[in-house]
């Protein structure tokens, strides 16, 4: 009788201990995934953040004063919570091809939706951003759209544009008012790709605000045409639009001879002011 009750004594430790160790193990697991979803989704954000920066501050890029406004009205959609989806926004920049054509370049953001994720217990939408450009030759036709350009996390909890005036109010018909913009306002979230008990932030929110590129004269920089244009010994330092000057003077002569050497005379080196 002692013997059995000592080995079912031994039996329940042992189970306990294994309980126990599986408890610790499955919290480990846990923490472990939540641990993979939270670097994946800040990886995620950061990424999809640079690169939208990076676009939208190239917006009206070598654009002169007095032309068309460099970006079409955003259209937005109601999403859950009230919240409104921008699901297209195109934007406008100038380029200047090595050949010396020039061309406008258009990019455009398409918002779609992507399926549906639970978040604190609520199923929500999540959506995905596709990139895509076309360009004209000044003068010419617009060509077709590209193919995706760059394309978000499919995993957007929201996105939205507003184009706002010099006291952070969203601008009513920006296209036809784009005298009174003066900043752009990116907003949008990422859930995370996989979720359990200890995911702890579920999504993130990112807000950015970027000022719109100054098309006045004073943004505009005055380069000589021909190595005629150079003056006082052959140089003279490049200006902006207000005249004054930056750089050093012997990049006249670089810039009219078409890169040919002038810079190495700068003072700090070749190439350099």
């Amino acid at each position: 009788m002692q013997f059995l009750y000592d080995n079912l004594t031994a039996t329940v430790i042992a189970l306990m201990t294994t309980l126990i160790l599986l408890s610790i193990q499955s919290r480990a697991t846990q923490n472990s995934v939540a641990e993979v979803s939270r670097n994946r989704m800040g990886e995620l954000t950061q990424t999809f953040a640079s690169w939208l920066e990076r676009d939208i501050e190239r917006m009206g890029e070598n654009f002169e004063e007095g032309e068309r406004a460099p970006f079409d009205n955003p259209v937005y959609t109601e999403g859950s919570g009230d919240t409104d989806i921008t699901t297209q926004f195109t934007f406008y920049r100038d380029s200047t091809a090595s050949s010396g054509d020039e061309y406008r370049i258009a990019t455009r953001y398409e918002v779609t939706q992507k399926g549906t994720r639970t978040v604190d217990g609520t199923t929500k939408p999540v959506y995905q951003l596709t990139r895509t450009k076309r360009r004209k030759e000044m003068g010419g036709s617009w060509e077709s759209w590209s193919g995706s350009k760059g394309v978000s996390p499919s995993s957007l909890g929201y996105f939205q544009i507003d184009l706002l005036d010099k006291d952070a109010s969203p601008v009513p018909n920006p296209n036809g008012n784009a005298d009174q913009v003066h900043s752009v306002r990116v907003r949008f979230s990422v859930v995370s790709p996989f979720q359990n008990a200890q995911t702890f932030p579920r999504a993130t929110h990112v807000g950015s605000v970027l000022l719109v590129r100054d098309q006045s004269d004073a943004s505009v920089i005055n380069t000589p045409s021909t190595m005629g244009d150079c003056k006082g010994g052959g140089w003279k330092q490049l200006t902006d639009g207000t005249g004054t000057p930056f750089g050093c003077a012997a990049a006249c002569m670089y810039m009219a001879s078409g890169g040919r050497k002038g810079s190495d005379n700068c003072t700090g080196g070749k190439g350099r002011p």
